[in-house]
């Protein structure tokens, strides 16, 4: 696709088929968005989703995110198949990982006649290492990744997502034909909310509500929606403004040091969080 005809696809009315791919467990907000994707059918349809890993444990903290988004998936009456994501970074690794989650990547791309999408709201080595040991799939694959500070700053060695994995980063924007970054710098901070607003905002007692609320209390350093930035921009394009850009070039320590005229890429530096929020909560209050 040509960076227009992406945007054109991401603000049509076509249903879009999803591998969420997130770190349920790092923070209280994968688990909302994941379930605001289950819920918006008319939107998107959640073909599988893929656990990535965080910090510094990333073979137990994969495994772990997979058994919680499992229990979203059962909370909400779905069936959606879930597969384990890399169990260690491509920095560390200094290549890219096999896993579960790669695979299915694969298979999921290979076996669509439609563009599938991936949605990014944790560290993208899953998805990196896909493109990088699959490049048949680069051209039918979409990714859709919440990370970075600012395109003109210096400091996105400091952002969460991308610093987990940076030269999965790296090679995710030097490979990806067909990406569309949501800057978290510029767009995140109006979705912090703290455990009491959360139970206001979900008062349902739908099985999902309720289990999304108690485990919001169970992260105790869980701060806000973030992730449904990622989520939100399919789901809620015309609350997005989407423009394009070129694609950033990276150097040694992983900043920003030039951009490729040659690539561009899809950005969303805006959008309306009161209406991407309200959305989901009518949604997942049923």
């Amino acid at each position: 696709m040509t960076t227009d005809e992406l945007i054109e696809y991401i603000k049509s009315d076509k249903i879009k088929q999803i591998i969420v791919d997130c770190d349920a467990g790092a923070d209280g907000d994968d688990q909302f968005a994941l379930a605001y994707a289950l819920r918006a059918k008319d939107k998107v349809k959640v073909i599988a989703v893929n656990s990535a890993p965080f910090n510094d444990n990333s073979d137990e903290t994969s495994a772990a995110g997979k058994l919680e988004c499992e229990e979203i998936i059962k909370a909400a009456g779905e069936r959606v198949p879930v597969y384990c994501g890399s169990a260690d970074y491509i920095t560390r690794a200094k290549k890219p990982v096999e896993s579960e989650a790669a695979r299915n990547i694969r298979d999921a791309v290979i076996s669509s006649d439609e563009p599938v999408t991936a949605v990014i709201s944790g560290c993208c080595t899953n998805v990196a290492s896909a493109l990088a040991l699959y490049p048949e799939i680069r051209s039918n694959l979409i990714v859709v990744w919440l990370a970075l500070d600012d395109l003109d700053g210096d400091h996105n060695t400091g952002e969460y997502n991308y610093h987990n994995d940076i030269e999965a980063g790296k090679l995710l924007f030097s490979l990806a034909e067909n990406t569309v970054l949501v800057c978290a710098g510029k767009v995140v901070a109006p979705y912090r909310r703290t455990d009491d607003e959360i139970d206001e905002m979900f008062p349902s007692d739908d099985p999902l509500a309720a289990w999304l609320k108690r485990r919001f209390r169970e992260v105790t350093w869980a701060q806000g929606l973030w992730d449904l930035c990622a989520e939100g921009l399919l789901i809620k394009p015309e609350a997005c403004k989407i423009e394009k850009a070129y694609s950033p070039v990276f150097g040694d320590d992983g900043e920003i040091i030039s951009f490729d005229h040659k690539r561009q890429i899809a950005v969303v530096n805006y959008n309306d969080s009161e209406e991407i929020i309200s959305d989901c909560v009518k949604r997942i209050n049923g």
